[in-house]
């Protein structure tokens, strides 16, 4: 397997993001996707490390408080195609 360059991941990761804001957005339409919607919006993270503002966040914290708003970004993309459609 070739080693991947930035602009290949770069473009796999947005071909992923589109997959899921394509199919979630389809899936707020339905009733049965409310289940799956409703697990996703579940996000007990802090938003910004703010709850203590002199803490230095972990590689770990960080981490997940990326994945918590790439998560928000998604869904709010999705919800944003499914009311315009």
């Amino acid at each position: 397997m070739k080693e991947l360059t930035r602009q290949d991941i770069e473009g796999r990761l947005n071909a992923h993001r589109e997959l899921l804001v394509t199919i979630l957005s389809l899936l707020m339409k339905e009733p049965a996707g409310a289940q799956i919607i409703r697990y996703l919006e579940q996000d007990d993270m802090p938003l910004d490390g703010a709850e203590d503002p002199g803490l230095t966040p972990s590689a770990g914290y960080a981490r997940e408080a990326v994945m918590a708003d790439e998560v928000r970004a998604v869904l709010d993309a999705a919800r944003a195609r499914a009311v315009a459609s």
